[in-house]
């Protein structure tokens, strides 16, 4: 039976490669070509594993939890590709813009297990008008999909839909994945618990960076302010002499003593003064900074902004994460009624499901 499928799957590859090339063709001109041919290779390897209705039940799962994950998408205003089926991987929805707030993402991770619980109803409908076992093991396994997907660990639903929420939260849905995926060993939860183990850890990471860095962040900043200041008085300056007219060279006295730089050192050493102590370090290297660069202010600008940058990302990923009380008190509910329905109906079908002969 198994070479038999194989074999389908043989015959149907090289149709694509042969026949098929036309419809790839008209295909990859559609707005949805990818999605089609996607959702054709992936029933293709579904048919060969799981037959063929089976691998048709998965594919309208994964498809309506990908619609939800659209549809919130765009309520939200943001630009979308097409669904893309991966075999035995699942499917995914290309999203263009940029989360803003963890809101945003909570509502865009919610569509997807939102959506997948709507999909059950049709499936229930069947099952109690048809009485055949197939829309049983179909809505069973659309249960357990989207209560798996509301894990708390990112980059799976539950964690970006919890990703306001302390960090304690990711930390224990973590645990649990790893403590499952090693008692029921599967390569593919271990996966899972390395990536959202590494979101966990950068997270945690930029958290101590920026509560460690913040005074400094602070002096990168007023620093930057005041020599930015400086360079528009030095090409103000510059503007002037410019216009003004030329004098004859023995009326000329050099001098090296420069007013908008020593001004800046000033100014700078004030704010080494105004420093907590573990911003102290940072200033005096302003300073030498600013002894080295003499008048380049564009240097000394660089010079600064690379120490700002990796604070800057810390600084981001905390105020993402910072989600305010109410708003965390609302996803968190909505996120346990989704959870509990979910569970309800994967608990009771499962108590309905045929036994194997």
């Amino acid at each position: 039976m198994a070479k038999k499928r194989w074999g389908g799957l043989a015959v149907a590859g090289a149709f694509l490669l042969t026949k098929g090339k036309v419809i790839l063709a008209l295909l990859k001109f559609s707005k949805f070509g990818g999605t089609l041919i996607s959702f054709g290779v992936s029933l293709l390897f579904y048919a060969q594993v799981f037959g063929v209705w089976f691998g048709v039940g998965l594919l309208y799962l994964l498809f309506i939890h990908e619609m939800g994950h659209l549809l919130a998408a765009k309520r939200l205003g943001f630009k979308t590709g097409p669904a893309i089926f991966v075999p035995f991987m699942g499917a995914v929805i290309g999203i263009k813009d940029t989360f803003r707030t963890p809101k945003q993402e909570a509502i865009l991770a919610y569509g997807g297990p939102l959506a997948g619980l709507v999909s059950l109803i049709p499936l229930a409908i069947g099952y109690a008008v048809t009485g055949n076992d197939f829309w049983l093991v179909i809505f069973h396994l659309g249960a357990l999909l989207n209560l798996f997907n509301l894990l708390p660990v990112s980059p799976l639903d539950g964690g970006r839909i919890l990703a306001g929420l302390p960090i304690i939260v990711w930390v224990a849905g973590l645990a649990a994945l790893i403590a499952y995926g090693l008692t029921n060993f599967s390569l593919i939860l271990l996966l899972i618990a390395f990536f959202g183990g590494s979101a966990v850890w950068k997270r945690y990471k930029f958290a101590k960076q920026y509560e460690a860095n913040r005074s400094t962040l602070m002096l990168y900043r007023a620093a930057r302010e005041r020599v930015l200041l400086a360079k528009a008085e030095q090409e103000r300056a510059n503007a002037e002499v410019a216009l003004a007219p030329e004098v004859e060279e023995e009326q000329t006295v050099e001098s090296t003593y420069d007013p908008i730089a020593w001004s800046l050192r000033l100014d700078l050493q004030d704010l080494r003064q105004a420093s907590p102590e573990e911003a102290r370090q940072e200033a005096d290297d302003l300073l030498r900074y600013q002894y080295d660069a003499a008048n380049d202010y564009d240097a000394l600008l660089r010079r600064i902004d690379q120490r700002i940058e990796p604070l800057r990302l810390a600084e981001e990923s905390v105020q993402y994460h910072q989600m305010p009380k109410k708003q965390q008190t609302i996803t968190l509910l909505a996120y346990l009624a989704l959870g509990a329905i979910l569970f309800i109906a994967f608990e009771y079908s499962k108590g309905y499901l045929p036994t194997p002969s």
